[in-house]
Parts: structure tokens; C-alpha cells; sequence
């Protein structure tokens, strides 16, 4: 006769609630797979002609002294100002992107000894201007060289209201993958059921030209600033549920 001391049934009870609670724990443990899906992918894109024009432009001014170098430049800037904003675009559309002092050396390879010295100073002023009307740029252009600029660093275009062409990118990317998923499907023998997940971002972005080299002389004719077109793309990834046919 086996006698059940109190430490003894305790025992016993924790281990066959281990063991119940063992057991009662497996079905949650089986998880059953998710149905099968088609992951699908898809590109699109959308252009248009930009209608504004970024421009970067400047004077650049060289004096014996800093002082003299500043001065001058900041004469034939107010007049590079004063001209872009006689125009008729407002000052909100023109900013300083970058002021530069620093000192001329003369060629050493001209020294007899070889040494480079300070023989003046030379100031840089950068501006940043959006034209908001494209036709505008040539003329603009030629204005503000008359005026005191030397340098046109650059030209880029965009488009005013961008959100439109953003949107007809994205839809044609949904609509490639859409395409793609039927496709696929039809050769899989299988069907397409309810969307799992869908997903877009835009790629791309709009294209930079360069400005042309800067002439001693005023050209005859306005200079020709053309935008071209500007395209925007996007891709787009869908999941779809699938089932046999």
C-alpha cells in the first residue's frame, strides 16, 4: 500500500497541470498557413512640358582689397536685382545661394623664386532665380548680363503644379501590376482573388541642363532656353490572393 504523503499529492497535482496545459497549448501552436498569393510589380509614367525655370547666376569681382572687391560686387549685384526684379518677378523667387571671398595668388611659375603672393581679392555672389514663365528666361538672361552679371552657373526646369502629373504616374504604375496579375494568373491557371496589400512611390525626377558658356559680347537675339519635357515615374507592387481556376 503506497501512502501519499502531503508533498507527495502536491507533486503530482503541478505536474498533471503541466501536462494539461501542455496539451491545451498545441492547437494554438499549429499555425495554419495564410493562402497563397501572387506578388506583382509595375511601372509607370507621366510627362509634361515645365513651365518654370530655375536659373543660378552671378558676379563675380576682383579688386587689390577685399573692401574694393566687396563694394564692386555689391554695385553690380543691386543692379543684377534691381533688373531681375524690374522684370516683374517678385522677390520671393530670388535668393542668395552662396558668397564667396577669397585672395588671388599671382603664378609662381613667373617668380623667380617660385613663390606665389596675394595680388588681390575676389568676390563671388551667387543668386538662385525661379522664372515663372519659361519665354521669360532668354530675355531675363541678357538683361542681367547687361547689368553686371558674369556667371550663369546653371538651368534647371520644373513643373508649377507637379501633384497631377504625380498622380497619373502612380495610376499607371497600378495599372501595369493590375495588367502584369492577370497575365500571370492566365498562365498559372490560377484566379485572382481579393488584394492583400497594395503599395506605390514615385521615382525619377525632373532633368538639369546646363547653362551655356558665358560670350565676351552681348548675343544679337535673345538666348534660346528651351524646357523640353519633364517625366515623372513611379512603380507600384500589388498582392493578390489566389485560388485554383
Amino acid at each position: 500500500m503506497q501512502i501519499m504523503t502531503p508533498s507527495s499529492r502536491l507533486i503530482r497535482a503541478t505536474l498533471l497541470a503541466t501536462v494539461l496545459s501542455g496539451a491545451l497549448a498545441l492547437p494554438a501552436l499549429a499555425d495554419p498557413a495564410g493562402p497563397p498569393v501572387l506578388t506583382v510589380s509595375g511601372e509607370g509614367s507621366a510627362s509634361a512640358a515645365p513651365d518654370i525655370a530655375v536659373v543660378s547666376l552671378g558676379v563675380v569681382s576682383e579688386a587689390d582689397t577685399a573692401q574694393a572687391a566687396l563694394a564692386a560686387n555689391a554695385k553690380d549685384m543691386n543692379a543684377v536685382v534691381d533688373t531681375i526684379t524690374g522684370t516683374g518677378i517678385e522677390k520671393k523667387d530670388v535668393a542668395t545661394s552662396g558668397l564667396f571671398v577669397e585672395p588671388v595668388y599671382s603664378d609662381p611659375a613667373k617668380d623667380p623664386s617660385g613663390q606665389s603672393t596675394i595680388t588681390g581679392y575676389r568676390v563671388s555672389n551667387q543668386l538662385s532665380v525661379r522664372i515663372r514663365d519659361i519665354a521669360k528666361s532668354g530675355p531675363l538672361l541678357d538683361k542681367v548680363i547687361s547689368a553686371g552679371a558674369n556667371r550663369v552657373n546653371g538651368i534647371s526646369f520644373e513643373i508649377g503644379k507637379s501633384e497631377g502629373l504625380r498622380d497619373a504616374a502612380v495610376k499607371a504604375a497600378i495599372a501595369e501590376a493590375r495588367r502584369r496579375a492577370e497575365i500571370m494568373a492566365e498562365a498559372a491557371g490560377v484566379k485572382l482573388g481579393p488584394i492583400q496589400s497594395i503599395s506605390a512611390n514615385e521615382g525619377g525626377g525632373p532633368p538639369v541642363f546646363r547653362a551655356m558658356a558665358m560670350k565676351d559680347a552681348m548675343p544679337p537675339s535673345p538666348s534660346p532656353v528651351m524646357g523640353g519635357t519633364q517625366e515623372i515615374s513611379a512603380n507600384a507592387t500589388i498582392v493578390y490572393a489566389i485560388s485554383p481556376r
